[in-house]
Formats: C-alpha cells, sequence, structure tokens
C-alpha cells in the first residue's frame, strides 16, 4: 500500500506536465493565429480573362506554399466577383479592407474600379497589385506608392507599332481607339509617338458597348479614307467585333494594312477560329514571352487543372495576362515572407508595400520579374502575324535599346498578299480621289468636262501616275478658286485629297498641305517686247568700239602709211613711182590692206619691216577684239532690252501680273506700285502692244512657265530675263502626312528627266521656244560694252614710239651721208645752226627728191663732175631761200 505522501507527489507532477502542455498549446494555437496574412482578390469572373487570372493566382500560391514548407506565415485569399460594375466592385473592396482585414489586393480588371480601390487602399496604406496597362488610369494614380502595375508602359509599344509604321514608309493611318477611358487616355501618346517619324493620324472611337449598326457606320467611313493604313487599340471582346465587319465590308483585302496593340494581341489566344480568320493579315504587338521548357510545363499543369475547374471550356489557351498573374502573386508570396522575417510579427501594408520594391526572381512570363517604381522594367516586344485559322507566326522583335524592324520576316498580308501595301485607300470602288484642277484660262483646257479635263501639269500627272502600280481611282473635279492660297485651304481642310495645277511651291503654304517635287523650273521672269530698231540695227557694226578708238585708229593707219612712204620712197619703185599724191596713196593703201594682210607692196628697208611687223601685231589685236566684241552685241541684241526689278523701279515702269497670283504680294514687297492685272495671254499681249503711256504694261513678272506660253503664242515678240527673285516650281498639293506625295514625286522626277517631258513640252510651247535668257549665269545684267581707247592705249603709244624712232634714225642717218648737208651745217655764218635747219626745212624733201633723181641718172661713173655742179646748185638755193641778214 503507498503512502499518501508519494501519491500526492505524483499527482503534483502529473499536474504539472498538463500545465505544461496546456501552455504549449496556447501558446502554438496563439502563433498560429497571428501568422494568417489576409489578401483581396477583385476580379470579373464573368469572363474569360477573370477566370483565367483567378486559377494563375491559386496556382501560383499553391506553388509557393509547396517550395516553402518552413513559411511562417499563411496567405488567405478573399476572392470577391466585380460582375463589371463599379459600385458593386467599390462595396465589396471596401469589405475586404475594413471587414476582412486584407493587407494586399490583387485586381481589378476595369480601368474605373481600380481608381477607386487605388484611393481606398492609399488610406489605408494597402498595396494593390494590378494587371491592367498604364493607359487604363491616370498619371497620378500610377505615382501611387501603394499601386504596383505588371503590365509594361504602354508608351514602349506605341514607339514600337510607329517604327513599324516608318519602316514601311507610310506618312497617314487611321487610329480606331476603344471610346471610354481605357482608349482615350491612350490616343495622345499614340499620336505623339507616330509624330515622331512625321506620320499623321486621324482617330476614330468606338463605344464598347456599340451596336453592329454603329460599328458598321464607323467601318464604312473608314472605306472611304484616303489611306488603308489602320491601328487599333481595344479589348479583345470589342476587336472581335470590329474585325468582322470589317472583313464583311471588304476592309480585309488585299491593299490594306491592320496593326493591333497589346490590348488585343495578348487575347489572340482566347479568340475563336471564326474571328482569327477575319483578322488575317494583322500585325500585332505583344510582350515577349521566351518559349522554355518550364513554360511548357506550366502550360500542361495549369490546363489540367483549369479544366477540372472549368469543365464547359473545350480548348482553354493560356496568355500573357495569365502569366503575369501568376508572378504577380509569387511576387506578393514572397513580399509577405520577407516582411514578417524582418519584424518577426504579422506584416502590415506598409512593410509588403516596401518589401514589394525589392523582389527580384525568375518569373515565367519572361526573364527576370521585378517592380521598379511600382512598374515592370523596359519590355522585350514581339511581332507577330495573323496567318489565319488561328494560326499566329512571329515575324520580329523590338525593344527600346535594340530596333529590329527592319530586319522583319516575310508578313503574309490581308488577303494572303506578300506585297506590302502602299498605305493608298480608296481601294472600295465608291471612293474616288478629289483632285482639284483651278480652271486658269492661261492654262485652258479645250473643254470644261471632267473626263476631259486637258492641260500642261495634267498632262505631267497623268504620265507619273500611270507608272505607279494600284494607284487609287482619282477624279479630276474643275473650280474657280479667288486666290491660290484659298485653294490650299480647300485641300487642308479635306474638301479635296489633293490640287493637280499651276501651284507654286511656297513656304506658307507648305504649313498647310504636302507638295510633290517640282516638276517646272523654279523662278520668275521679267518680260519686256523685244525691240525692232532697223535704224540702230544698220549701224550696229560701229558698236564694238567707242569714237575715240575709231578716230585713233583711223589716225594711226596714215600715220603709219606716212612712216612707211618715209623709209621706202627712196628704196622700194612701188612708193616712189608717179607723183606725189599717188606715192601718198600707194603709202596709205599699203597701210590699210594690212588688216586683211593682202598688201602687194614689197618692203625693202629694215627699218620699215620692223615698224610694220610691230603694226601688224596691233591690227591683228584690234581686228580679233572688233569681231569678238560685233559677236557680243549682235546677241546681245537679241536679248534687248534686257532689264531687272531695279531697272522697273528706276523707269517707274508699269508692270502686269496674273490674277490670283501669290507674284502680286511680292511685286508689292519690292516696292513696285503701278500694277495691271491679266486673266490670259491675249490680254497680256493687248497689254504690252498699248504700251505703258496708253492703258497698257512696259513689262510683266510671272513664273517661266506662263511667260514659255506666251512666247509659244507670239514668237519673236518677246524677250524674258530673270528677276532676283525665286518661287519653288509647279508641284501637286496633297493632304499632310499623305502617302501619295513620295511615289508620286519619285516618278514626277522620272518623267521630267526623261523623254517625256519633252513631248509634252512640245506640244503645249511648241518645237521651238524663242526666249533666251537676259541674264549670266551669276545672275548680272546681259549687256555687251564697246572697246575705248583705254584697252589699246599701250599698243599705239608702242607703236608710235617704235615709228618716231625708226623715222629719227632714218633722218639721222641720212643727214650723216649727205655731204651738202653737212657742208650747210658747217657754214660760219652767224646764224645759229637750228635756223639754219628751220630754213632749210620747207626744201628738205625737195632735195631729197632730187639728189635721189640725180643719183638714179648719173650713178656713180662721175662723182667728181657731179660735186662742182651740186655744189653751185646747193649755194644758189640756199641764197634764193636763206633770210636776211640782220
Amino acid at each position: 500500500m503507498k503512502s499518501p505522501k508519494a501519491s500526492s507527489w505524483r499527482d503534483l507532477f502529473v499536474g504539472f506536465v498538463v500545465v505544461v502542455g496546456l501552455w504549449r498549446t496556447a501558446y502554438g494555437a496563439e502563433k498560429n493565429t497571428t501568422a494568417v496574412v489576409n489578401v483581396g482578390v477583385v476580379l470579373d469572373l464573368s469572363n474569360w480573362a477573370g477566370k483565367m487570372s483567378l486559377s494563375c493566382i491559386n496556382m501560383a500560391l499553391s506553388d509557393f506554399n509547396v517550395s516553402h514548407p518552413q513559411l511562417n506565415a499563411t496567405i488567405v485569399l478573399h476572392v470577391v466577383d466585380s460582375e463589371d460594375d463599379l459600385v458593386l466592385t467599390a462595396n465589396r473592396a471596401s469589405e475586404l479592407i475594413q471587414k476582412s482585414d486584407v493587407k494586399a489586393m490583387l485586381g481589378p480588371q476595369g480601368s474605373f474600379q481600380a481608381r477607386y480601390i487605388i484611393q481606398l487602399a492609399e488610406k489605408s496604406e494597402v498595396p494593390i497589385i494590378s494587371f491592367l496597362p498604364s493607359a487604363a488610369l491616370g498619371f497620378s494614380y500610377l505615382k501611387s506608392p501603394y499601386f504596383f502595375r505588371v503590365p509594361y508602359n504602354h508608351s514602349s509599344q506605341f514607339h514600337a507599332i510607329s517604327d513599324i509604321v516608318n519602316s514601311f514608309g507610310w506618312k497617314q493611318v487611321v487610329t480606331v481607339y476603344q471610346d471610354d477611358q481605357f482608349g482615350k487616355s491612350t490616343v495622345t501618346d499614340l499620336i505623339q509617338a507616330l509624330q515622331i517619324h512625321n506620320v499623321h493620324t486621324d482617330i476614330h472611337g468606338i463605344d464598347p458597348a456599340a451596336s453592329e449598326r454603329q460599328i458598321r457606320e464607323v467601318i464604312e467611313i473608314l472605306s472611304m479614307k484616303d489611306t488603308s493604313v489602320f491601328v487599333v487599340h481595344m479589348v479583345p471582346s470589342l476587336a472581335s467585333r470590329v474585325f468582322t465587319m470589317a472583313d464583311e465590308l471588304g476592309l480585309m483585302s488585299k491593299g490594306y494594312a491592320w496593326i493591333i496593340t497589346d490590348a488585343t494581341t495578348n487575347g489572340l489566344n482566347s479568340m475563336s477560329i471564326s474571328t482569327l480568320s477575319s483578322m488575317q493579315g494583322v500585325l500585332g504587338v505583344k510582350n515577349y514571352v521566351p518559349r522554355t521548357t518550364e513554360l511548357d510545363e506550366f502550360i500542361l499543369r495549369w490546363r489540367r487543372k483549369f479544366l477540372q475547374e472549368n469543365p464547359d471550356i473545350d480548348d482553354p489557351r493560356l496568355d500573357v495576362y495569365g502569366l503575369w498573374a501568376y508572378d504577380a502573386t509569387w511576387a506578393l508570396a514572397m513580399a509577405v515572407e520577407r516582411s514578417e522575417r524582418a519584424v518577426g510579427t504579422d506584416p502590415n501594408g506598409r512593410k509588403i508595400m516596401e518589401a514589394l520594391s525589392k523582389i527580384r526572381f525568375k518569373g515565367v512570363s519572361g526573364g527576370e520579374f521585378g517592380l521598379v517604381e511600382g512598374q515592370p522594367e523596359s519590355p522585350n516586344l514581339q511581332i507577330v502575324n495573323v496567318i489565319g485559322e488561328g494560326e499566329i507566326s512571329t515575324v520580329g522583335y523590338w525593344n527600346a535599346e535594340f530596333n529590329e524592324n527592319g530586319k522583319l520576316r516575310p508578313i503574309i498580308w490581308p488577303g494572303y498578299s506578300v506585297q506590302a501595301p502602299r498605305g493608298w485607300g480608296s481601294f472600295n470602288p465608291r471612293k474616288r480621289l478629289r483632285i482639284a484642277v483651278p480652271f486658269n484660262k492661261v492654262f485652258k483646257p479645250s473643254v470644261l468636262k471632267v473626263p476631259n479635263i486637258l492641260g500642261y501639269c495634267m498632262d505631267i500627272f497623268t504620265a507619273a501616275v500611270n507608272e505607279i502600280p494600284h494607284f487609287p481611282r482619282y477624279e479630276f473635279v474643275p473650280c474657280r478658286p479667288s486666290s491660290y492660297d484659298s485653294l490650299i485651304m480647300e485641300v487642308y481642310r479635306g474638301r479635296f485629297d489633293g490640287a493637280v495645277g499651276d501651284i507654286t511651291i511656297l513656304a506658307k503654304r507648305s504649313t498647310f498641305v504636302d507638295f510633290t517635287s517640282p516638276f517646272t523650273e523654279p523662278g520668275n521672269a521679267v518680260v519686256v517686247r523685244a525691240r525692232h530698231d532697223s535704224l540702230n540695227h544698220a549701224w550696229l557694226f560701229l558698236k564694238p568700239l567707242t569714237w575715240d578708238l575709231w578716230i585713233t585708229s583711223f589716225c594711226f593707219f596714215v600715220f603709219m602709211g606716212f612712216v612707211v612712204w618715209i623709209l621706202e620712197h627712196k628704196n622700194s619703185e612701188d612708193f616712189r613711182s608717179g607723183p606725189l599724191s599717188q606715192q601718198m596713196g600707194t603709202s596709205l593703201w599699203f597701210s590699210f590692206s594690212i588688216m586683211v594682210f593682202a598688201q602687194r607692196e614689197t618692203l625693202r628697208s629694215n627699218l620699215a619691216r620692223f615698224v610694220i611687223a610691230i603694226w601688224f601685231f596691233v591690227v591683228f589685236v584690234l581686228t580679233q577684239s572688233y569681231t569678238a566684241s560685233l559677236t557680243s552685241w549682235l546677241t546681245v541684241q537679241q536679248l534687248q532690252p534686257v532689264t531687272d526689278i531695279n531697272q522697273i523701279l528706276k523707269n517707274n515702269w508699269i508692270v502686269g501680273y496674273q490674277k490670283g497670283s501669290y507674284v502680286y504680294d511680292t511685286l508689292k514687297l519690292l516696292g513696285i506700285k503701278k500694277l495691271v492685272p491679266y486673266a490670259s495671254t491675249e490680254e497680256l499681249h493687248d497689254l504690252f502692244l498699248k504700251g505703258g503711256r496708253n492703258g497698257g504694261i512696259d513689262a510683266s513678272i510671272d513664273e517661266i512657265p506662263y511667260m514659255k506660253l506666251l512666247d509659244a503664242g507670239y514668237p519673236g515678240f518677246y524677250t524674258m530675263g530673270n528677276s532676283q527673285y525665286n518661287g519653288g516650281g509647279f508641284g501637286f498639293a496633297f493632304r499632310q502626312g499623305s502617302s501619295l506625295v513620295d511615289d508620286i514625286s519619285k516618278e514626277v522626277l522620272k518623267v521630267v528627266q526623261s523623254d517625256k517631258i519633252n513631248k509634252i513640252n512640245e506640244k503645249w510651247f511648241g518645237k521651238n521656244i524663242s526666249f533666251q535668257s537676259g541674264s549670266s549665269d551669276d545672275g548680272s545684267e546681259a549687256s555687251s560694252s564697246s572697246l575705248d581707247l583705254s584697252y589699246f592705249s599701250s599698243l599705239f603709244l608702242i607703236t608710235a614710239s617704235v615709228s618716231i624712232f625708226a623715222l629719227t634714225l632714218y633722218f639721222f642717218r641720212y643727214f650723216i651721208r649727205n655731204q651738202t648737208f653737212k657742208l650747210y651745217l658747217s657754214n660760219s655764218d652767224s646764224a645759229t645752226v637750228w635756223r639754219r635747219i628751220k630754213a632749210a626745212a620747207p626744201s628738205l624733201i625737195f632735195i631729197m627728191k632730187d639728189h635721189d633723181s640725180r643719183e638714179a641718172r648719173v650713178g656713180v661713173e662721175q662723182p667728181l663732175a657731179a660735186e662742182p655742179v651740186a655744189e653751185a646748185s646747193l649755194r644758189t638755193d640756199i641764197q634764193l631761200h636763206s633770210p636776211p641778214r640782220v
């Protein structure tokens, strides 16, 4: 029998063990209770995206718990169905925060729902992870520290689309967007991205709740556009309706191009085969998810799980939104774990928010998953092509650092075409391009009926567009604008698709329309009547030389004849035979015949030969200069009268200008006050015939093609000179951003540089254009000045010096050899030597001639017998002519 004392100790020990066990149980239960973290999930479970996202969220949480068995916190999901109702979503989200005490939230899917929940969660310090694109929210919401967005910034895909458009050379597109907050907040950013490449954009919105009739009306409007490139930004449910209607109306045929944003591209896998068939040829941009073994295994596991939960869905296809939901849930679970470890107590919303900003891991959506300042890092984008029958092919990739749009793989465009669309519209047979044609009497068409409008500009336009394959159908619409500027504004406002005519390319006009390359030479011309002065023509041969040069040349011809006679009359019979008048005539003939190198006389004196050699060179220079100057004068005579703006202002001339031309404003700015308008070449010709003094004009300033037409009608009547200001030439005008401009410009250049332009010019201007430019290449006035004496003064001076030197030498030699002259100079008479020479000068020529004659008669046989006679004769002569003694 046991003692009572031992029994009491045993009972005490058992009680102690029980108490310790109870305490440990209570402590463990308390600890497990505080580790529960409530997370709210707000999704629209009535649609495919909501069901897929919830399935991926549950799968992510389950996978995380399996891979982290030692997790000290348990995440409990509180799922609410928003039913796509704003009020219901707001109430249920508020209950989650207030009653369920959620520490974080996943969702929602609607933009308005997200805005309200973000405001509510920020006040309660509850972080929210959303799958919505940033376009669905305002900038202020994106800056909230408690908002985390899994999709990348929408501007990245817009820049990718802009690069795609630019790579194909499209300059005009139409953006079709979802007409709600999601779409409206996108359009501006898309337009800005396209404007980087100077792409013009028209926008058309479609309400998500639009009926089939309303969608048809919008598509019909699109079919009438002059572009065939469309960018679609809307959710898959609305996009499927739009493309089905577009296919019915023929806008998914050859020649069209459609580009969809990620809002639609990410949902392609969820669309039916019939919808994808209607989208054949569409290009799409979406987030790039690398295909890996892990991803394939994940998709298989997800399909099995999803089919178990949703047996009514036959062929579920996982898209990027599901992958984002999986990665977002995994990131949230990691943040909860880290925040619990950091504080050692229940994690709160602030700690979870701080932990989310530092999370990095390899996600199933591709690459490293992380949220930098509440959003993912710069994405890699994938460009896909809808082939048809549910087949989707990758044709390229894009990211902000490296753009591969220039290396896109072959694309199957709508209508199964492999040729990239040119971007032109009007493929609908009901649509024609309306091309305005200003009716101008200067370029007068034969008739006014639309099919038969003719003209120089129309011929060039037709020649250009005929070389462009698949050019849209068009019609010429004649019009009479008050001015060409008003015609440009009509094109700008959209009344016409373009304008073809004599439209000058000006800087101020290019701000409203796009011009093609010019097809005429740029510039304006000053035109005056050509001179027909027969009297002036008759004496034109005197113009090359000035009067002083003519007189000097004549005097030198006479002087050179005299010099030759002096130097040659003793030695040459040609210059000594006959009376003195005949000798002088022979000398002058010899001097003048040098001009044509036809002299017959032979020179025997070396001095004469030396003088004539110099004179030969002078005459050669004179004749060549005269010939060149005369040629210049004959050319200038055809260009006269040459004039420019300065001469018009100086002479205060009356100037004509074409009605409606920009030239009027230019002439006003130049200071020309007397201006007279004209409307046709006939009227212009009549004004010239009247003249400025009789109510007409003295000159006309207009563009060169008009002046050529004037000359074609009245050849030889007018002279043209370039003015000092220029326009840009004639060009065709189209609406800004029109894709037609580049192609037409290329073909216009080909026409202008080929023989086609010569045939067109010959058709409208005739074979021979008698106009010659009144200006030289450098813009100086075309004129020719006469040659004056200053050009040849040095030659005449040299000739005179040589001639005088030769005469001096000749007389010196003669006097030295003549003995009788020596005796006279040596006479001891009191008269000075100079006075004796001066007194003997009148008989000097006679003495020389007589001496020469006697030398010829007597010869050298009787020199001694002749001396006394000669001396006596000389003395007798001196006595007769000497002055009286003083």
